[in-house]
């Protein structure tokens, strides 16, 4: 339905801005190639204002933001929590939009009215059903339906073979922004967007203002690493870094000069033998830790830093037992091990037990636990967060620090001031391959 919307904001010339109601990455969100890169909002990990603050800030070039998530009723029994809906939209005044399946409907009897501003259909059989449902609606709920998306099951089909983090083909986008335009009220939901007055932001936290000290950021982007929140690069440049792109994949070297390298989360096991062949770059980040820089990885970063992945029975992975093993940076002496069957992201609040560069002891830092790798130490790795049951989710070696939760430092501001906090040189101790 997101996609459908963006084609049809494309088409009338509007740029829209998506959010999800999560800080997490997850396998597919309403972002197109056409749009700007998918941001986050998150009452459990952030305040109003910052919630206010990241949505003006985020939306400064587009026409429309869009927030995506489930609400409280539907998100169910057994939900793991974190970031709320329902709870952004009573903090910043939106209007509340809600996808119904209709095929869940019963033909005697309708479920209870969700609380809604308007209804959008998704899986109408043709336009005499989405009509028909539209009228049934709209005068036993009092709620508008705005539009409806058909069933499209040759659509339907080729999403479920997408790969994760794969953003919908350009001709997908036009074949759902078809079904969707006809039946669109585009002009009562442009409305309904803006109906309410926003609150006015009082924080400048992500404005041009006091600039900490100058630091060299060098971020890991390309094809097989490109998971960040957008929000953390923009208050690393505000503030004074220098913020570079490098590529594991193609570069031989870091960029000169670089204090810390940041590695987000991605799919090493996509091009697991190309980056193990690059050991020009494994050569790099190992002198740069050698000399005391500094190095943070999170998720696929995390598991680019061991010794090896186990790609277990297949390059799709497995979860019984070793399989493939493919040698990567060998900064962290562990093997990261491919699941087969990743649970959820989890919202996790972890104390570390000791500082490092990131914080000092004791400190708390909360974030969303992935775990799509599962460490296996092989020698001396120090284990950060205090609590049971985490003490592989936050390790590290020297200055080297890897974490399977992830972080969104523009919600935790003193975790990200450590990266212009100065460190002095020294030789850190790692077990390379």
């Amino acid at each position: 339905m997101l996609w459908a919307l963006a084609e049809v904001f494309e088409r009338r010339g509007f740029h829209l801005q998506n959010y999800l109601s999560r800080s997490c990455f997850v396998a597919r969100h309403g972002g197109t190639p056409l749009a700007a890169s998918a941001r986050h909002l998150d009452s459990w990990l952030m305040s109003p204002e910052v919630c206010r603050e990241i949505l003006v800030h985020g939306s400064r070039s587009c026409d429309f933001s869009v927030i995506e998530g489930r609400f409280d009723v539907a998100r169910g029994q057994g939900d793991l929590g974190g970031g709320s809906l329902d709870e952004l939209c009573r903090w910043l005044d939106l209007p509340r939009v809600v996808v119904l399946d209709v095929t869940d409907l019963d033909a005697c009897r309708l479920p209870q009215r969700p609380a809604a501003d308007a209804l959008l259909l998704d899986r109408v059989r043709d336009a005499a059903e989405f009509a028909r449902l539209q009228t049934r609606l709209e005068s036993l709920w009092g709620v508008p339906v705005l539009g409806g998306l058909e069933r499209l099951q040759e659509c339907r089909s080729a999403i479920g073979n997408f790969g994760l983090g794969q953003t919908p083909p350009r001709e997908l986008c036009r074949a759902l922004g078809d079904s969707l335009c006809g039946s669109l009220r585009l002009e009562r939901l442009c409305g309904l967007a803006t109906q309410r007055p926003f609150p006015e932001v009082t924080a400048n936290r992500l404005s041009a203002g006091q600039r900490l000290a100058e630091v060299n950021v060098a971020v890991a982007y390309d094809e097989v690493f490109n998971c960040y929140f957008p929000d953390t690069l923009d208050l690393l440049e505000l503030q004074g870094a220098e913020v570079r792109t490098f590529s594991p994949l193609h570069d031989e070297c870091l960029p000169e000069g670089t204090d810390v390298v940041y590695l987000g989360c991605g799919h090493p096991e996509n091009a697991d033998a190309r980056l193990a062949a690059n050991q020009c770059m494994r050569a790099s980040l190992c002198g740069h830790v050698f000399n005391g820089g500094r190095v943070y990885a999170e998720g696929g970063g995390l598991a680019y830093l061991c010794e090896s992945i186990d790609l277990g029975d297949s390059a799709g992975g497995g979860a019984g037992g070793s399989g493939r093993i493919v040698p990567m940076a060998g900064l962290l002496p562990a093997v990261a091990r491919l699941r087969d069957d990743v649970p959820p992201p989890e919202p996790v609040e972890v104390t570390l037990a000791q500082g490092n560069w990131l914080g000092e002891g004791w400190s708390q830092l909360r974030g969303y636990l992935n775990r799509r790798w599962e460490l296996t130490p092989t020698g001396p790795l120090t284990r950060y967060a205090a609590e049971e049951g985490h003490e592989l989710d936050l390790v590290g070696t020297g200055q080297a620090v890897g974490s399977r939760i992830h972080l969104n430092f523009a919600a935790q501001p003193e975790f990200l001031r450590a990266f212009f906090a100065p460190h002095p040189s020294g030789v850190a101790v790692s077990a390379m391959g």
